[in-house]
């Protein structure tokens, strides 16, 4: 694809872009991911975040649920907060997507003991899992669950680093949410508070002005040093099926591994997976599976004197 398509598809709001050709064909398939996770990693710069808050809030039906009232104002408290990560501690995917909808600035920890909700979450937007045994107490979970985001790169929480690193919390009475009461909690690491309460009053000289990207030079030239948060679709092929390509795609950024079965045949594709697993295992990734199944279709060649 060509990098403005790629690019419109980010301000567009897309969950995942797909490789196609480029991973199951191509000469450079791991090239063709770290290209692609650049180029989404900077177009994410680019997104007036404001603007789409406001936008999905004006577009989404009244009266909300208690449930996404309290997942939207997560949203809006980490742009106003300048938050460093949003921590959603959940097995309910629902509650998860509802925080990816509003495409937040930072990227959304899922504290998950659902196996199956770690890997779905690979399909949505600013979703990162970390499976735990179990979650009996919030706030004794939380350095955990820092360390877990430093490790990963989702997030620095440097201490004595001279800031203030804020993180939004959503969590329940229980991990599947049930019954009406969702709790959303701040929590603060670091030991210098000067920065948490700033000046309200406006101090800037730009002038204000209503758009949905906010791409300008000085963005264009600096270096972007951000968590993509639109996940990487790679589909499997002959030129990426050794382990040692699997598993460049996926340090090169590979969120998901997709399974055409429009063409091969099931025991090859078997043979790839179960070498996926080995890789995934090695690296202890979290790439998700994606199974592409062949369609009903017709082949028009096929009807007689090749007339309907």
């Amino acid at each position: 694809a060509e990098m403005t398509d790629v690019a419109n598809a980010v301000f567009d709001g897309t969950d995942a872009v797909m490789l196609s050709g480029e991973t199951a064909n191509g000469a450079f398939p791991d090239t063709a991911v770290a290209i692609m996770s650049a180029i989404v990693a900077n177009a994410e710069k680019g997104i007036n975040r404001d603007e789409l808050y406001n936008f999905t809030r004006n577009w989404t039906p009244k009266p909300m649920s208690f449930r996404e009232t309290i997942t939207s104002s997560a949203c809006q408290a980490a742009l106003d907060m300048k938050a460093i990560m949003l921590t959603c501690f959940t097995n309910d995917l629902a509650t998860a997507r509802l925080l990816s909808k509003w495409r937040p600035p930072v990227p959304i920890l899922l504290v998950t003991t659902d196996e199956t909700v770690r890997r779905q979450c690979n399909a949505y937007y600013g979703l990162h899992p970390m499976l735990v045994d179990e979650v009996t107490n919030v706030p004794a979970m939380m350095p955990a669950v820092a360390e877990f985001a430093r490790k990963h790169g989702i997030a620095a929480l440097t201490p004595d680093d001279g800031t203030s690193d804020q993180v939004i919390v959503v969590s329940g009475v229980n991990m599947m949410m049930t019954g009406t009461k969702i709790d959303m909690t701040t929590y603060v690491f670091g030991e210098e508070s000067a920065d948490i309460y700033p000046s309200t009053g406006y101090h800037g000289e730009e002038t204000l002005t209503f758009k949905s990207t906010k791409v300008g030079l000085d963005m264009v030239c600096e270096p972007v040093f951000a968590v993509r948060k639109t996940k990487i679709v790679c589909t499997m092929g002959p030129a990426c099926w050794s382990e040692e390509t699997i598993g460049k795609l996926m340090d090169a950024g590979m969120n998901i591994a997709r399974f055409n079965f429009s063409h091969g045949d099931h025991k090859g594709h078997g043979e790839v997976l179960e070498r996926f697993r080995k890789v995934a295992a090695e690296k202890k990734s979290d790439t998700a599976v994606l199974m592409d199944t062949k369609g009903p279709e017709i082949r028009t060649a096929m009807l007689r004197d090749h007339k309907n």
